[in-house]
């Protein structure tokens, strides 16, 4: 999947629909484009923050990817 903008919805919308409807096993980067999505949305846009600039490994970093991993595994 091509890198797009973390605030795209209606890339994020077809990836949910993909991975719960046809059991698509998201990729890594599909799980870090949502994380990325759910970042901005949540705290991102308060903080100014862009989800790349969050440290891998930081408490912020895995709870982005556990949220992401749990909304696109059924």
């Amino acid at each position: 999947m091509d890198r797009i903008q973390t605030n795209s919805g209606e890339i994020f919308h077809a990836l949910l629909m993909r991975c719960l409807a046809d059991r698509h096993q998201p990729t890594d980067e599909e799980i870090d484009l949502v994380a990325g999505k759910i970042w901005h949305e949540s705290r991102g846009s308060a903080t100014g923050q862009p989800w790349p600039d969050v440290a891998r490994g930081s408490d912020a970093h895995r709870q982005m990817i556990q949220a992401a991993t749990m909304a696109l595994i059924p």
